[in-house]
């Protein structure tokens, strides 16, 4: 884990059952929403949980929580390691790492786009636009583009509250994550590609997005020419589900 980590952020977790057998959706979400996101919500560096479903039910991994912080460097200290991956609430008691496999990524805010001044409990429907640059697009490009046009290009579209930008600063899959917690290694967890370097969360007020008026969005001749050398874009849609302790996402940046 990269050891300058610092700043405001959000751990990203995504995640699917991989033991059907033994743990359906509804005892997944018992344990997250009763044992697993309470406690990390009492810890001293984490005081918010947002949990999200894909909208596309075949998804791979259908399930993301997102926790915001002031100081992503809690997660190298003791208190977040100490986090437990066995509860009562799960088969076995687990650990969690055998039932699920579950993606984390560490991200860096960048920027927050809030015309409206979104309150927390207002988002339900969250796009997400991860993407990694092409050689021919800067960083500065990149960023030039989205402050100067795309934006506000954006917030024409109905039901749209705000983005908030981030840069990749660490992921560990669930073979690293079992490795963090002391257990031994499987050979079902594989490696994965490595996540875009560049996360964009745009949120809206409805489940009901326009989406033809969204794409236009990426229509203008800087889009083009940005998303035209853009080597690669993930971009799975949300709807919330439950927000847990204060709730807020960077409200007060």
């Amino acid at each position: 884990m990269a050891s300058t980590m610092s700043g405001p952020g959000i751990l990203y977790v995504n995640s699917k059952i991989a033991r059907t057998d033994l743990l359906n959706e509804q005892s997944y979400m018992k344990w997250y929403g009763e044992d697993h996101i309470p406690e990390i919500i009492e810890t001293s560096g984490i005081n918010s949980a947002l949990r999200w479903k894909d909208v596309d039910p075949k998804v791979n991994k259908p399930f993301l929580v997102m926790y915001p912080m002031k100081d992503i460097a809690f997660t190298q200290g003791e208190e977040f390691k100490k986090i437990r991956v066995h509860s009562d609430l799960l088969p076995n008691r687990g650990p969690i790492y055998d039932l699920a496999d579950i993606d984390v990524r560490y991200y860096g805010l960048i920027q927050t786009y809030d015309p409206k001044g979104t309150k927390p409990g207002q988002t339900k429907t969250i796009c997400t636009a991860a993407m990694e640059l092409g050689d021919k697009v800067t960083e500065k490009d990149f960023d030039d583009w989205y402050r100067q046009e795309h934006l506000e290009e954006l917030s024409k579209v109905p039901g749209y509250l705000r983005t908030t930008r981030f840069k990749l600063l660490y992921h560990r899959t669930n073979a690293q994550s079992r490795q963090l917690k002391g257990l031994p290694p499987r050979p079902e967890d594989k490696e994965i590609i490595a996540p875009p370097t560049w996360q964009a969360i745009h949120e809206f007020d409805t489940e009901n997005i326009d989406m033809t008026k969204l794409m236009a969005t990426a229509d203008t001749e800087w889009s083009k020419k940005i998303m035209g050398n853009v080597a690669r874009v993930e971009a799975p849609m949300y709807h919330h589900v439950q927000s847990y302790g204060d709730g807020k996402f960077f409200q007060d940046q």
